[in-house]
């Protein structure tokens, strides 16, 4: 396993990209908040602006004092009243006689944007020199509003960053879906240098690893197939011969009585071998045969369910009464209709009666069972397994053929043995 460095070169690239961001919501902040900081001032310093803060402080400290009927030698007392208040500078004289201010900063008659009002106490008439700074709510409403813009623009940057990233991540997943469709054949796009880059490359790797990989299976199986079908074909021709060759013996072996009754039991058994040969090189290519067709390559269609069973089913059993069998039957009302491939579920049921001609036990019946469903048809075969079936090995191919067709209807194919009962169970979708 590769060593995973501590910053990657897409963390590099995320941290150049807000410092980018960082940078310039603070150039923005800086550009914003003097501009402020100027409108502020330019409203709040202006001559109109500054006299109207005056002329309604000046009312406001003559209510005051009219309310408490101070004196001009209690004016130490209008402390209670300018303690209230924000950005406010006042000094009171009395002719030349400083009798109250506010702050250790003397507004005097000559100081610079103060205004000169008169205050009417209980005793007598007394000067103010009122100055009103502007207050540091509005400094503070700036600012917040400054940095507020600010952040916005530095997200917006970072947004603009890292948004070519999102969408090379989006398109990558858009990518995936179509390869998980199974379109191998599709690119997927490598952008940049960075681990997302690295990690598209590696994806693509994949995808044509896998392609190819596809690409020799389907050669082996075909190839496979081909010698299969090459090899049954090639069987068939000398089995075909030796079976003739053999009744030929059979016939002749009943006819001669110098054959001895060894002679004609190993006549028998050639015959009988030479036929089991040819059965398992029929299901051998019947196996492929179906097991190298697609789902997409089945031709369904829509059949009415009784008619299905009458025409499938029913037939064969009455050939198997017409053997000496006995069938006991039972069925639901069965109205459903079924997509279906004619020939493979033929096949399905062919080996299905094969099967029971070969290893039932004749004198036992053999129960047959139609159940349906909402949603499915079940079609099950009960019977009890003749003695000599027991011994009968079987490769199990014909059964691997039914569920692979079964499977590929969207049913199920089931068979269980159990104290010389076998059970065979299939279910058919509802249409």
């Amino acid at each position: 396993m590769s060593r995973i460095p501590f910053f990657s070169r897409l963390d590099v690239q995320l941290l150049c990209s807000a410092a980018a961001a960082f940078a310039v919501g603070a150039l923005l902040y800086m550009f914003l908040s003097m501009g402020a900081y100027r409108l502020v001032e330019s409203r709040l310093f202006s001559q109109e602006a500054r006299k109207e803060l005056s002329d309604d402080c000046y009312e406001r400290l003559q209510e005051y004092i009219s309310d408490f009927g101070l004196r001009a030698s209690e004016a130490w007392e209008l402390d209670g009243w300018t303690r209230q208040e924000n950005g406010l500078l006042i000094t009171v004289y009395e002719g030349e006689q400083v009798i109250y201010q506010n702050a250790d900063i003397t507004v005097g008659r000559d100081f610079p944007r103060a205004f000169s009002y008169g205050l009417q106490f209980a005793d007598g008439e007394a000067e103010a020199m009122i100055l009103c700074a502007p207050g540091i709510a509005s400094y503070l409403a700036a600012d917040f509003t400054c940095g507020f813009l600010a952040i916005i623009g530095a997200l917006f940057i970072l947004y603009l960053c890292i948004r070519r990233k999102v969408r090379y991540i989006g398109l990558l997943e858009s990518e995936l879906q179509v390869l998980k469709g199974g379109n191998l054949d599709y690119p997927v796009t490598v952008k940049g240098r960075d681990e997302l880059a690295s990690l598209a490359a590696e994806m693509d790797n994949m995808r044509r690893a896998i392609r190819d990989r596809q690409a020799r299976e389907e050669q082996a199986v075909k190839a496979n197939r081909d010698l299969v079908t090459a090899m049954s074909h090639d069987l068939r021709t000398p089995l075909t011969s030796l079976l003739g060759y053999t009744d030929i013996l059979s016939l002749s072996a009943g006819e001669n009585s110098r054959l001895s009754a060894g002679q004609r039991q190993y006549i028998q058994a050639i015959r009988d071998k030479a036929r089991r040969i040819k059965e398992l090189s029929d299901q051998l290519f019947e196996y492929f045969l179906v097991f190298g067709k697609e789902k997409e390559d089945l031709d369904f269609q829509r059949v009415n369910g009784i008619e299905f069973l009458g025409q499938v089913v029913e037939e064969s059993l009455f050939d198997m009464e017409s053997e000496g069998f006995f069938i006991e039957r039972s069925s639901d009302e069965i109205s459903c209709s079924l997509l279906v491939d004619i020939p493979s579920v033929r096949r399905v049921f062919g080996n299905i009666f094969s099967n029971l001609s070969k290893y039932a036990d004749r004198s036992s019946p053999v129960q047959v069972s139609y159940r349906q469903t909402e949603n499915c048809l079940t079609i099950s075969f009960r019977n009890r397994a003749a003695g000599s079936a027991m011994k009968t090995e079987s490769s199990g191919i014909g059964l691997k053929t039914c569920k692979r067709i079964m499977e590929a209807h969207g049913g199920e194919f089931r068979c269980v043995g159990e104290n010389g009962m076998f059970e065979t169970e299939l279910t058919f979708p509802v249409a």
